[in-house]
């Protein structure tokens, strides 16, 4: 399912988010997806279990996670950084929407083979 560009946040310095869901390369449940325009680099942050990918620990392109969304939404503004826990809360409440998990809280380990995930 192509990601719908309308559902990017630009927040700033050439830096877009959007949340996501791609089974394949994450695990069944939201994510948010962060990515450089201008340098080309990305960060895919799993709050719900506490794991984060960029493109140094990753071979993935940008486009390889976009065609593996088969969802996506526009992400709410808060720091990633100062507010970890709000976004895993947000997240866990989303995903109960989105995909009708009815605890919010798809626990399966993010993909191996997407590269060498590491703590958030």
């Amino acid at each position: 399912m192509p990601v719908k560009e309308d559902n990017y946040s630009h927040r700033g310095g050439g830096n877009y988010g959007i949340v996501l869901v791609c089974p394949n390369v994450i695990a069944n449940r939201l994510v948010y997806f962060d990515h450089n325009r201008e340098r080309g680099s990305w960060v895919v942050r799993d709050f719900i279990c506490g794991w984060r990918l960029d493109n140094q620990s990753s071979a993935l392109t940008e486009a390889q996670i976009e065609a593996d969304a088969t969802y996506d939404e526009h992400p709410p503004w808060c720091n990633v950084e100062a507010n970890p826990a709000d976004w895993k809360t947000y997240l866990q409440l989303r995903t109960t929407v989105a995909l009708g998990h009815g605890d919010g809280r798809s626990l399966d380990a993010p993909n191996p083979q997407s590269g060498h995930w590491q703590p958030l």
